[in-house]
This record gives C-alpha cells, sequence and structure tokens, in this order.
C-alpha cells in the first residue's frame, strides 16, 4: 500500500513549536494537525517527580499523540485488504504515539471489519499481547452508522506505559514491572490528568462526523472514561491491524 500523502506536514515541522497548528493537505483535502500534548516527558517528570528518574519504564514520547482535523469530510483507506496499517500513519504513530483523525472515515467495506467495543471506566489495557503481529488497535465512529452519528457520551483515555507505571506506584501498587492492565485515576481529577499525562479522544465532535484513532498496543495503554457513570455510550469500531 502506497503512504498517504502527509508528507506536506512533516513531523519535525509538527515538532518545531509543538504547542501550534500546522497547515496541510490530503491529496485536494486540506487539515489541521497539532501536536496533543507538547513536552509531554517534562510532564511526566514534574507530575512523578524522582520516581520517573528511577522509572523501569522508559518514557518514549518527548510529545504525545496528534490530531489531523480535516476540514471537509474525507475518505481514508488506513489499511490495506491485508489489515496491514499505512506506512506514512505508522511513522507518526512510531513518532508521537496515537493519531487522531477527524472529520475523516474509512472505506465502506473497512468500516464492516472487526466488532463493536465499549471499555470498563478507567480500566487501562492493551489490546494485544506481545507476541501478537496485529499490534495496532484502530477505534472509529463511523458517521454513516445512525448509532455513531450523534456525538458519543464517553471518550477514550489513552496512557504511555511510563505514566501507568508511574501512576500505579504512586496509587500503591508495589510492582517492580510493567503490568498490561491497571485500574487508574479513580481518585483523581481528570481535568488535571488529561492533557497533562493523559491524552482523551473524546469522540465529541459534531453529529455525523467520522473519527478515527490509531494506536500501537507496544507503547501505550488505553481505557474508557465515563465523566457521567450512568451513561457508557455507544460501542465504538475495533480492529487490530499489522
Amino acid at each position: 500500500m502506497d503512504n498517504l500523502p502527509f508528507e506536506s506536514v512533516s513531523l519535525d515541522t509538527l515538532c518545531r513549536e509543538p504547542g501550534a497548528p500546522v497547515r496541510g493537505n490530503l491529496g485536494k483535502h486540506g487539515f489541521t494537525a497539532r501536536i496533543c500534548i507538547s513536552n509531554y516527558t517534562e510532564n511526566v517528570k514534574r507530575r512523578y517527580g524522582v520516581e520517573a528518574t528511577r522509572s523501569v519504564v522508559p518514557i518514549e514520547f518527548p510529545h504525545f499523540g496528534s490530531v489531523f482535523e480535516f476540514d471537509q469530510a474525507v475518505e481514508i483507506p488506513v489499511f490495506d485488504e491485508n489489515r496491514v496499517l499505512d506506512q506514512g500513519l505508522r511513522k507518526i504513530v512510531e513518532a508521537l504515539g496515537p493519531v487522531i483523525l477527524r472529520n475523516a472515515h474509512m472505506p465502506a467495506r473497512h468500516r464492516l471489519e472487526g466488532q463493536r467495543n465499549i471499555f470498563s471506566s478507567l480500566k487501562f489495557h492493551v489490546d494485544r499481547g506481545s507476541t501478537q503481529e496485529d499490534c495496532y488497535s484502530l477505534f472509529w465512529r463511523d458517521p454513516f452508522d445512525e448509532f455513531h452519528k450523534m456525538p458519543r457520551t464517553s471518550s477514550t483515555l489513552i496512557v504511555t506505559n511510563a505514566a501507568a507505571f508511574l501512576q500505579a506506584r504512586k496509587e500503591g501498587d508495589p510492582s517492580a514491572s510493567f503490568k498490561p492492565l491497571y485500574q487508574l485515576f479513580e481518585k483523581e481529577n481528570m481535568s488535571e490528568m488529561i492533557g497533562d499525562v493523559v491524552l482523551e479522544q473524546p469522540w465529541r465532535a459534531p453529529a455525523g462526523t467520522g473519527e478515527i484513532t490509531i494506536l500501537d498496543n507496544r507503547t501505550v495503554l488505553h481505557a474508557s472514561y465515563y465523566a457521567r457513570p450512568e451513561n457508557r455510550g455507544y460501542p465504538i469500531g475495533v480492529c487490530y491491524l499489522y
């Protein structure tokens, strides 16, 4: 599969001024790109102090996450017929962690792939084990699906392995090694954590908006977050890519 032409916004351009939006094009479709959490490593070190310097889990991302928001709805073939992630998107995931594509949807045949899931609130986990080659999780909101048309009432939270390990230590978990499942942040003010060491994909774009999130299970964990516990929202689309 050919790389998607995100070359009009290079990683160097995004990282040069990580708090600033950058304009680019995917073919004839314009978009605004930005980094989700700039200076992420410094945020983790500030929040967890000396524990961060002693962590057995490295802080992999100087800046964390990226969003590409399109001016108009656009169809994007995120993966090929063998479920192989586009190489251009793969490079961004490797450098910055999760990629969010907003006002974007996949071809109809790909929107029918996989399953529909909703995760437990604040139960951070990985979808794929270390021996599974399809290590990328793809989540999406389908603008052509009646259940997905309206904004979702629960969000997806994503943390790096290092932040999950350090938060667990802060909450009293004595484990000396990283675990693929944690229940975290239940006693925290999440508004202070989100945008600092936790990335949020809200799924709250206007009605009929397609949204896609891609993450690598080797470097991050994710969970749902119910701001209102009585309203879980609808299951999002999920499939796994190579």
